[in-house]
């Protein structure tokens, strides 16, 4: 009896437990009764974006042959991998047209596997833009760096960021049944957890395990945000290095005891009404569309406005800190800034390299 293999592709969205999804297979932590899951990444597959990007972008037959050979390389992999499942996570690829991705399936991996599926999940809005907030002050993005957490979410209203309806019908057109959208809302999770319910939706079965491990992408408190703001400020670098060095305090700081100091980022009343506002609308449309009229994006809107504290909360170092404490912070940040300008070490190579090596090790502890 042949193997029917199916290539599971896992789209997204950002702040929607992606990186527990990714650790959970890159350390082989998940077992399916009967069943066998193939994961080529080390950690995800992000770079996938870039390649499409590329892929999309190449004019001549020659840029698209060169833009074809990462996805030629992948489709090897999953050609002679003896699995039932091909997982590829990439939560980059949000932002990737789904006719374009099409065009990759269909050009590299339709004739790779017996089935394709497409699955994502979706963030209620007040959850997503006060995750992304955190998430972009954690890796240093310049703009957010001067941001309120008020006037970031000011920002992506204008802008749209965060509508979402438009994307996901375009997803579903583009995929059909094969594309599954599902809420990242605790309640609607199988067992309240995102990776049990990935795993029933992306798989189909109820019958797995899954080992325990530290999950080393939790939200971080204001204080440590605010830490870590004083050393993104403090740093002279590319987005890339910042990104990483923000990945590699969380990822130390997820190995210390929780303080007790640890204050979460909350909206404000004021604002939390002004999002309800903005995004009702696209809330109900995503209801209707994609979780059966039941109105559970609707409801978190609402709920975001009865949780929601009176006062805006501080970003700003100052309020959280001794005069004492910012002098010690900017010290040693400064001390990390210097070593981080000698030219002869490639510091984001090195900072990927050494998560990965985290994660191998991790993984071979497991195994043995």
């Amino acid at each position: 009896m042949s193997l029917h293999k199916t290539l599971v592709l896992h789209v997204g969205d950002h702040k929607t437990g992606s990186t527990s999804i990714q650790l959970a297979f890159a350390q082989n932590l998940v077992k399916l009764e009967g069943k066998t899951v193939f994961y080529p990444a080390p950690i995800a597959s992000n770079v996938l974006a870039d390649h499409c990007a590329r892929f999309a972008e190449a004019k001549t037959a020659a840029e698209k042959e060169k833009a074809s050979v990462p996805f030629r390389k992948l489709a090897d992999k999953i050609r002679s991998a003896n699995s039932d499942f091909v997982l590829i996570s990439a939560e980059a690829l949000e932002g990737t047209p789904p006719v374009l991705l099409q065009e990759v399936v269909d050009s590299f991996f339709a004739d790779c596997v017996d089935e394709i599926k497409v699955i994502a999940y979706v963030r209620p809005h007040a959850g997503r833009i006060t995750s992304s907030f955190s998430e972009r002050l954690k890796i240093g993005s310049p703009l957010v760096l001067e941001d309120t957490l008020e006037s970031f979410a000011k920002r992506k209203a204008r802008n749209g960021e965060f509508i979402y309806h438009p994307r996901f019908t375009a997803w579903k057109k583009i995929f059909g049944s094969r594309f599954v959208l599902r809420p990242m809302i605790r309640s609607q999770l199988h067992q309240s957890d995102v990776l049990s319910d990935f795993i029933v939706h992306a798989f189909d079965t109820t019958d797995f395990t899954v080992r325990p491990s530290k999950n080393a992408n939790e939200s971080l408190g204001l204080q440590d945000l605010m830490r870590l703001k004083i050393l993104q400020q403090t740093i002279n670098g590319p987005q890339l290095l910042r990104l990483r060095l923000g990945w590699e305090f969380a990822r130390v700081l997820s190995f210390l005891p929780t303080s007790p100091e640890t204050t979460k980022l909350r909206l404000h009343k004021s604002l939390a009404q002004s999002i309800q506002k903005r995004y009702l609308k696209d809330a109900r449309e995503m209801d209707r569309t994609f979780f059966d009229g039941q109105p559970l994006m609707e409801k978190e809107l609402s709920k975001a406005v009865d949780s929601a504290i009176a006062q805006p909360q501080s970003t700003d170092p100052a309020d959280y800190f001794s005069a004492s404490e910012v002098h010690s912070l900017r010290l040693m940040s400064g001390i990390i800034a210097s070593l981080l300008e000698e030219p002869e070490v490639n510091w984001p190579a090195f900072l990927h390299r050494k998560r990965i090596r985290d994660v191998k090790k991790e993984r071979a502890r497991h195994a043995s």
